[in-house]
């Protein structure tokens, strides 16, 4: 291993409009996908792929996390290497509700399967309901990153993810409203934002930033516009 990489827990928060998935999946489950990934982001090079993004298996009552992610390793063994799991929650009307999260399956196809291998390992899932709109996700997982500049952070399994530290985590809304207002105000830079901590030598409230070919100079303005905003939270008013 690279001593410049750095491997460690976190989580991210996001915004997602969810939909359900209701094929190719176990009868009357609840497995959710993204309808549009990386909503602030409206560059024409999102990833065109038939292949599932993200996948969302919400499970019927809350497991222990760690417990999740060792579930989460033996039936990894049976996908892609490029397979990952995690877990997290995603509050919906006011409801929160566990999930278990595929990222890198081949096909819709292998969602059927995941969810039987989980089955198997003792995972009891939620059984189907109506879900569409927008919700808040909370995912934990773990990250890859090298440290590119001071705060500021490159993903190693993510090539468009890049992430800057922050003084400290701002209330969602606060952040939905300094971020829709500094993409609206500074030309050529097309990007989508989310909220993250990171585990380093303290917890480091982050934000994420999704964009094609972003350069260190462009996260740099990007985080000094973020510190700003953060800093005078009657600026907006």
């Amino acid at each position: 291993m690279d001593d410049k990489t750095i491997n460690t827990p976190g989580s991210i928060t996001k915004e997602e409009d969810l939909i359900n998935v209701e094929h190719n999946i176990l009868p009357n489950t609840l497995v959710l996908e993204s309808a549009h990934p990386f909503p602030g982001y409206h560059g024409s090079n999102l990833p065109e792929n038939p292949a599932p993004n993200s996948i969302y298996i919400v499970t019927a009552r809350r497991y222990d996390g760690e417990d999740l992610l060792r579930k989460g390793r033996k039936v990894r063994k049976i996908f892609p290497s490029t397979c990952d799991i995690s877990y997290g929650e995603v509050r919906f009307r006011g409801n929160d509700y566990q999930f278990i999260r595929a990222r890198g399956l081949d096909c819709f196809g292998c969602v059927l399967k995941l969810q039987e291998a989980l089955s198997e390992e003792g995972v009891e899932f939620m059984k189907q309901k109506k879900f569409s709109g927008e919700a808040l996700i909370r995912l934990q997982k773990f990250f890859r990153l090298e440290k590119v500049d001071d705060h500021i952070y490159r993903d190693l399994d993510e090539p468009r993810m890049h992430y800057f530290e922050i003084p400290e985590k701002p209330e969602w809304e606060f952040f939905r409203k300094i971020t829709f207002y500094i993409r609206g105000n500074v030309e050529n830079y097309t990007y989508d934002a989310a909220l993250g901590a990171l585990y380093l030598k303290d917890i480091a409230d982050v934000v994420r930033i999704y964009g094609k070919d972003i350069t260190i100079e462009q996260m740099q303005f990007i985080r000094k516009k973020y510190l700003y905003e953060i800093a005078h939270p009657d600026h907006l008013e």
